[in-house]
């Protein structure tokens, strides 16, 4: 062991050790055999045990057994004058009872120090890892690479870092591994996946996307070749990995994760070549709608159209539902999807809530209009402040203007969307939750959200027929929510055949082609119901009704 430095002698090696402990909780060395030889700082915080202690042990004791592949790795793959990290690790248990703790790792390999390591630690998770699943053994599903590796991208951008996406091809590994034993190919996969989180960026991790093929995010200035290197190693079979590099643009966080998501795609169904030459055109094509969205949202250059939604009872006008209109006759489903995608919807969601609030104040007092909100805006609390602020500028119009929540990703905090649900209520607005049965919605959903309306996703509407599966769940959705006290609205609704079927199901409300088309303007008179007219009786033929 090192002797202790004399602190109030101000030498380099102390200012060193200084500034070393201005980054970290927890200075120490081992060697390529993983032992202690030094340590210095809080050990006992992060470990239970004392610095002095420490010495003489292996640094695998550390961290979670989970973890002890990683550590084995970055001996492995260090070269002289290499640093990797920061890497978040899970830190071994100080006592049964104590809750899991991540720790914040980062190595380095000074060529003076011969075998020696210098090493890192402190208590907590690089930036953003905490919010991230905890990393096991084996790698990561390709769904949950690209959410975590969205999340990632958007703390490195704040941190001004440029990071690249690596695909890797291993031509011939699994049916390598095959011929191994069950453990020895287990074995391999576990040393693989702990090569590919030593390299990635804050310990991410990589994710097999397919068959032979892997990627990961890592700093841009990484080495493609010494990966490759370990990774052949790693697996312990003859392949020769490939890699191709996708560099993501600086400064710009939902180009690169619109890139990062076309480029898994392609390279999922045509391998890393197809994924090369479309990732630059993805990128090219993000910044020309990116811009186009802008300028549309600046310029408040899209029209809002007004379908009615009707009683079923009497077919009398309840209210309408604004929808955005960008382009005549084209639909606006994929501007809206590109909305979510650059994270620009909550200012669309805005400007329809403020185009919305003009019509009502221009239009009869009878009227009444739903403006649709992302759940993703309603959780912003920036975007609940405004929503707030432009409807005290006109507190009549609350009972007036009704809040649709629409939803394509999963609300991760549903109580927290409720009290936001319960304040805008208690406000006066009603408030419908849309598409219910689609996508992330669920039963969860109306446990946890008091709302005044449920609307069925038009999915089930459009094709059911009486005694149908969809006809079943609808009945039972409805009787669900009228026990709940929530009203049904049936979209979608294109004739009187499936008018008559979802009124004779206990649906409230209506809303589709049969009743109206959206309207310029939120005016609209309902056409009396034609008399029944008898038809001529030909030979051969029965008496029907029209």
């Amino acid at each position: 062991m090192l002797p202790m430095p004399d602190l109030n002698d101000p030498t380099p090696t102390v200012r060193l050790l200084g500034l070393a402990f201005a980054g970290a909780d927890l200075v120490f060395e081992v060697t390529n055999a993983g032992e202690i030889t030094f340590a210095l700082g809080a050990a006992e915080r992060l470990t239970g045990f004392s610095d002095v202690a420490l010495v003489g042990k292996p640094w695998q004791d550390l961290v979670d057994n989970a973890d002890a592949d990683l550590l084995q790795a970055l001996i492995i793959g260090l070269q002289p004058g290499e640093r990797q990290g920061p890497l978040r690790v899970t830190l071994a248990p100080c006592a049964p009872s104590r809750p899991t703790r991540f720790g914040s790792l980062s190595v380095f390999r000074l060529a003076q120090l011969g075998d020696r390591i210098s090493c890192a630690m402190s208590l907590g998770a690089p930036g953003g890892m905490d919010q991230i699943a905890n990393q096991q053994a084996a790698m990561m599903a390709a769904d949950d690479f690209a959410a975590a590796a969205t999340q990632m991208l958007a703390e490195a951008d704040r941190a001004g870092l440029a990071l690249r996406l690596d695909l890797i091809e291993m031509t011939g590994l699994e049916a390598s591994l095959a011929q191994l034993s069950p453990q020895a190919a287990d074995d391999a996969r576990k040393r693989m996946a702990a090569t590919l989180r030593a390299d990635s960026y804050a310990g991410l991790g990589g994710a097999e996307i397919a068959q032979d093929r892997f990627a990961l995010v890592r700093s841009a200035t990484t080495s493609k070749q010494r990966l490759e290197e370990r990774l052949g190693q790693a697996a312990g079979v003859a392949v020769n990995p490939t890699t191709t590099q996708l560099p993501l643009t600086a400064g710009s966080v939902s180009q690169n994760m619109r890139a990062m998501r076309y480029a898994l795609d392609r390279y999922l169904e045509d391998g890393p070549e197809a994924a090369a030459k479309g990732f630059t055109a993805a990128v090219e094509q993000t910044v020309r709608e990116t811009v186009r969205f802008k300028s549309i949202l600046a310029e408040n250059a899209f029209q809002l159209a007004y379908q009615p939604v009707v009683s079923l009872h009497n077919t009398c006008l309840h209210h309408f539902e604004a929808l955005a209109r960008f382009e005549a006759n084209v639909s606006p489903a994929d501007t809206i999807r590109l909305a979510e995608e650059l994270e620009l919807i909550s200012e669309f969601d805005m400007a329809v809530v403020k185009g919305v609030s003009k019509a009502l104040t221009a239009g009869s007092k009878d009227t009444k209009i739903a403006a649709n909100i992302s759940a993703h805006s309603l959780m912003l609390p920036r975007f609940f402040d405004d929503l707030l602020a432009v409807m005290t500028q006109t507190p009549g119009l609350r009972s007036r203007m009704l809040l649709e929540i629409t939803e394509t990703r999963l609300i991760d905090d549903l109580d927290r969307a409720g009290k936001l649900i319960s304040k805008l209520r208690s406000l006066g607005h009603l408030v419908c939750l849309d598409d219910f049965g689609a996508g992330a919605a669920s039963l969860d959903y109306l446990r946890k959200l008091d709302v005044d309306f449920v609307k069925i996703d038009g999915r089930y509407i459009q094709t059911m027929r009486a005694g149908s599966k969809d006809a079943i769940i609808v009945k039972h959705v409805v009787q669900l929510c009228i026990e709940l006290g929530m009203q049904t609205i049936a979209e979608m609704i294109e004739t009187p055949t499936t008018a008559d079927l979802v009124k004779s199901l206990g649906v409230t409300m209506g809303q589709g082609w049969v009743y109206a088309k959206a309207l310029p303007e939120p005016i609209w008179q309902p056409k009396p119901p034609a008399p029944p007219v008898r038809h001529a009786r030909r030979s051969g033929t029965r008496e029907e009704w029209a």
